[in-house]
């Protein structure tokens, strides 16, 4: 399988030399994808249970707290499956919410992986993360910078309980490897974090947006919905763009123009093996079928370990400023619920 994707991306590069100096090399676009192939093969894989049996109580304070989680991270996901069905014309399914209204749907509940019930409880116990999605994270009346600094302390000790995870057994691996990769290219604290450092360095004040954009989720962007624009702003390079916030900031117009259309470029490449083979040919149905979890360990401990991308953090007020201004800029505005 890996030769197959390596076979369809030399046809996009036929000079390999020209893309290895920025922003990533074919390996590591290589890596991206199969990334996501056995994320989506592990979603598959996930036995789901009832929320009861996820929490492990029955208690009626825990039982509520499940309800209003749910209630707070479906009205997200109805947002994101209105916006790509009416900017994009794709409907997908799996955002709507489950049926619980029937009786059929009452007796069988919420039905959901441990990994989602992280997820959702995640969302809901780090402050950080619903302040980041509201956009209270950008004004200091709301969140004074005493506050944004508990919540960066808060949210830095989740990343070390999971990083923790990488070097345990190939479960941990995996799970710890999958966490971390949401958390980051949702809410891209890592990426930002960097960008601020890179502003104080050279007294930039002003947020590049439209080269920003070529690093982070389309979905959390208030960019134009045009195939071009997507392309540039549903990166999934999570392990490797921090390597590129340097140039971001010093970079001329000249030459961010070049690797500007080389992110496109890449851009298109990954595009083109997600629709003509990882989706056509069910590429994470093969994986979880014919693949073990000990070969998905091995894949992530040599090829994606994202403990690369962490940095102690040092804060100052410029730096919160900044990163208040890119959220801001970067972030949708979307109505809460």
């Amino acid at each position: 399988m890996l030769e197959m994707i390596d076979n369809r991306l030399a046809h996009f590069f036929p000079q390999p030399e020209l893309y290895d100096v920025s922003p990533f090399s074919i390996e590591n676009l290589r890596d991206c994808i199969i990334m996501f192939i056995l994320k989506d093969a592990y979603y598959l894989t996930e036995p789901k249970q009832s929320l009861r049996e996820n929490r492990g109580t029955d208690a009626d304070d825990v039982r509520m707290r499940d309800s209003r989680n749910i209630a707070y991270a479906q009205h997200y996901r109805d947002l994101q499956y209105n916006h790509v069905k009416n900017d994009l014309g794709i409907e997908i399914p799996e955002l709507l919410s489950a049926d619980v209204e029937t009786m059929r749907g009452k007796l069988q509940g919420h039905n959901i992986t441990p990994m989602q019930y992280f997820e959702l409880n995640t969302l809901a116990d780090h402050p950080l993360l619903k302040a980041i999605v509201n956009k209270r994270i950008c004004d200091v009346k709301k969140i004074s910078n005493a506050t944004f600094l508990e919540y960066m302390q808060d949210y830095d000790k989740l990343v070390s309980l999971l990083l923790k995870k990488l070097d345990g057994s190939d479960e941990d691996v995996i799970f710890g490897t999958i966490a971390l990769f949401t958390l980051e290219w949702k809410y891209n604290v890592e990426l930002f974090y960097s960008c601020a450092v890179n502003a104080e360095e050279v007294g930039v004040q002003d947020v590049p947006v439209h080269r920003l954009a070529g690093l982070c989720a389309e979905l959390s962007m208030p960019l134009a919905p045009d195939f071009t624009q997507r392309l540039h702003t549903e990166s999934r390079f999570v392990l490797h763009r921090l390597k590129l916030v340097p140039t971001v900031y010093t970079a001329s117009e000249s030459d961010w123009d070049e690797v500007k259309d080389k992110i496109c470029h890449y851009q298109t490449a990954r595009y083109y093996i997600e629709k003509e083979i990882v989706r056509k040919w069910d590429m994470a149905g093969f994986f979880a079928r014919y693949t073990t979890r000990e070969q998905w360990a091995k894949f992530f401990r040599e090829h994606y370990d994202l403990r690369q991308i962490y940095v102690q953090k040092e804060w100052n007020n410029k730096r919160i400023r900044y990163m208040r201004s890119i959220y801001s800029a970067m972030i949708k505005n979307q109505p809460t619920p």
